[in-house]
């Protein structure tokens, strides 16, 4: 059975990310907790580090707040 394709706002995506991310939890564990697909984490995921290191990502463009927050960490390391 086909499941209709959903949308989920980037703040969902960017919180999603993190938790794999930043917290170290693994896809399998937040897919299974939040009943979303294992694919799209896993793009989340690689957009979220690629914009982490200041590249573009693949897809749609960045997620909102990352480069931001990224900025931030590296000026507070300076």
């Amino acid at each position: 059975m086909n499941q209709a394709n959903k949308h989920y706002e980037a703040a969902f995506k960017l919180d999603v990310a993190r938790m794999v991310v930043d917290q170290g939890l693994n896809v399998v564990q937040v897919v299974n907790g939040m009943k979303i697909g294992r694919t799209a984490v896993r793009r989340w995921v690689g957009q979220y580090r690629a914009e982490q290191w200041g590249k573009p990502g693949i897809g749609k463009p960045p997620l909102p707040d990352c480069n931001a927050s990224a900025n931030r960490r590296r000026r507070a390391g300076n």
